[in-house]
């Protein structure tokens, strides 16, 4: 292995998991303010994204495993950020979508976090800002496709939907 490659994955790694610390502490106060955690947020956000979603759908979008994605969305539909309905085509198969509440609270939260973000970019150069985030949307393409290949959600989570899985 090249030397160099070898050294630039070592510093990436301690990068990230720091950036990764970083943002997870900035979320867990953030969002949590909103009385939603980090996973339930990241469920609205999906929802908002794609639209209803099979909890299987939910499960593999999210890279979480069932039981996890049925607690999530439990405490979703609790409080009105989301419902969960029988599909029509299929009533062995739970549906889920986010409400109008649901919408305007990822809304609102998408605002807060975008604010920090223009806080920190002010931080690098103007010249330099776009070419950080290209950079990083490449990266997190190749992590995304690193974790389709190596995932195993496809097998584990299809029996998730059928309703004898899901409260």
């Amino acid at each position: 292995m090249n030397h160099d490659l070898e050294d630039q994955a070592e510093r990436l790694y301690d990068v990230f998991a720091e950036l990764a610390r970083a943002f997870q502490y900035r979320d867990r106060e953030q969002i949590c303010c909103h009385g939603v955690t980090i996973s339930q947020c990241h469920a609205l956000e999906m929802l908002q994204a794609r639209g209803p979603m099979t909890m299987s759908e939910l499960a593999r979008a999210l890279f979480l495993d069932a039981s996890t994605v049925t607690r999530v969305v439990d405490h979703l539909v609790e409080h009105g950020f989301a419902l969960r309905t029988v599909d029509v085509a299929d009533r062995r198969v739970y549906r889920v979508r986010i409400t109008d509440e649901g919408d305007r609270l990822v809304c609102q939260i998408r605002r807060d976090l975008v604010a920090e973000q223009r806080e920190v970019l002010q931080q690098v150069s103007a010249a330099s800002r776009e070419a950080v985030i290209a950079a990083l949307g490449r990266l997190l393409d190749a992590f995304e496709a690193r974790q389709i290949r190596s995932s195993s959600f496809s097998h584990s989570t299809d029996h998730q939907d059928r309703k004898e899985d899901a409260p």
